[in-house]
């Protein structure tokens, strides 16, 4: 009988952070308005992910700390990258994937703002200002959803919340 082998270990992903991994593991994390940016790097065997919450810092990355450059979805991407090249990664090495910005009105004033499109619009902004596109996304809609990465190969599931739904991502041409 062959022998099956030990799922890799699980790490559970939450606001703020990142995971960079060039051994295989599991990342999870649960998304509503904020989004999820994967990067993955076959040729290198690596790969990153971060969960951000608000669009745009308003200041470069070098004034500010890594936790806070990673609340925001500008600076979180531009220090993934930086991360990326940094370990011999070029534009065509990348696969970037964007996930989450679910419909989330949030009042500032008496002034409502939808920061779940607005994620996702600094994502796509911030990606293509470095010349990053995306191979795969799946964004928008009402409600959460948990996406599971595996870092050995950059493959992701995402589960829809609201439906129970469990589904592929969109690739995109």
């Amino acid at each position: 009988m062959p022998e099956t082998a030990d799922p890799p270990p699980t790490i559970f992903l939450g606001p703020r952070e990142i995971v960079i991994a060039a051994a295989p593991v599991r990342v999870k994390t649960v998304l509503g308005s904020c989004v999820a940016i994967s990067m993955h790097a076959r040729r290198l065997g690596w790969t990153a992910i971060t969960h951000c919450f608000l669009p745009r810092a308003g200041a470069p990355l070098r004034s500010l700390q890594r936790a806070e450059a990673l609340t925001y979805v500008d600076t979180a991407i531009e220090l993934m990258w930086r991360e990326a090249a940094r370990r011999g990664a070029s534009l065509e090495d990348l696969e970037v994937k964007l996930f989450g910005g679910a419909e989330s009105v949030i009042l500032n004033g008496s002034h409502p703002f939808q920061v779940g499109s607005m994620n996702v619009e600094a994502a796509e902004q911030s990606l293509a200002a470095l010349g990053l596109s995306l191979a795969a996304r799946s964004t928008g809609g009402r409600g959460g959803m948990l996406i599971e990465l595996e870092c050995g190969t950059g493959q992701v599931l995402v589960r829809n919340l609201s439906s129970a739904r469990t589904g592929a991502i969109q690739e995109t041409s």
